[in-house]
Order: structure tokens, then C-alpha cells, then sequence
């Protein structure tokens, strides 16, 4: 049987692009892959004692944040962690956040047409709770 050329070139495959695809695929499993033979593992090694441990601090704890919300009739609702919560509460809340971490802060959110009696209520909780950093925060406006 003899094949001419026209039939020859249709019977050929290209293997240019299977032969990338294999060197890709080789390059990634190279960069991906950890060598942990490679590591000194010695476990027979007798790590020196020190006297005193290091302390670790922990991160700064998250803000209580007591959101102070107007009623009508000069009321007003606190809310912390989107519950409503009343100021002998807020004071269990606040005691006990303070047990957890001495440097806990709170932060007051009041509208502004909340009483400012309603908002010394809450520094008061947080006082009684023995917590020291207290801040409110208030909405900045640029000149126009």
C-alpha cells in the first residue's frame, strides 16, 4: 500500500502543545509542592531552659459599642450588638467584658437628639463596671 504525501500530513499529530501542557503542569507541582525531606528534623536535640516565660500581649480587644437611639417623649433605647438592653444590664454586660479583658473600651453612638443625660447614663454603667476607656463618637462634616 502506498501513501502518497497529502494523506501522510493528515495522519500527523502535533505534539508541540501536549509536550507545553506536560512542562506546565511539571513547573507548577515544582512551585507548589514543599520539600520537607529536605528540613532538618532532629528530634533528639535538648532546647536550653530559660528562667522566666515571655509574655505574649493579646491584640487590643474589640470596642463595646452602646448605640443610644431617640424616642419620642426625650426617651431613648440602648442597643449593644444589636440587642436592646436596659442600663442595669448594660452595666452585667459591661462587668463582665471587663472580667475577660482589663483593657476593654466602649464606645458611644448617640443620636444626636438624644438627651445628653441619657448618654452620661451609659459612661456611668461604664464607670460602675470599672472600665476607664469610654469614648463617643460624633459624624464630621466638612465645610461646604
Amino acid at each position: 500500500m502506498k501513501l502518497n504525501r497529502d494523506e501522510f500530513e493528515a495522519l500527523h499529530i502535533d505534539m508541540t502543545p501536549l509536550v507545553d501542557a506536560i512542562f506546565a503542569i511539571i513547573l507548577f507541582l515544582l512551585v507548589t509542592s514543599s520539600f520537607i525531606d529536605s528540613m532538618e528534623q532532629d528530634l533528639s536535640i535538648q532546647l536550653p531552659t530559660q528562667g522566666k516565660a515571655v509574655k505574649v500581649t493579646q491584640p487590643p480587644a474589640r470596642p463595646i459599642i452602646v448605640n443610644v437611639r431617640y424616642l419620642p417623649g426625650g426617651q431613648a433605647l440602648y442597643h449593644v450588638e444589636n440587642q436592646p438592653l436596659t442600663l442595669p444590664a448594660i452595666t452585667s454586660n459591661l462587668s463582665r467584658a471587663k472580667v475577660r479583658n482589663a483593657d476593654q473600651n466602649v464606645v458611644i453612638r448617640g443620636d444626636r437628639n438624644v438627651k445628653w443625660e441619657h448618654i452620661a447614663a451609659v459612661m456611668g454603667c461604664a464607670a460602675q463596671a470599672g472600665i476607664t476607656k469610654v469614648s463617643a463618637t460624633v459624624e464630621i462634616q466638612e465645610n461646604k
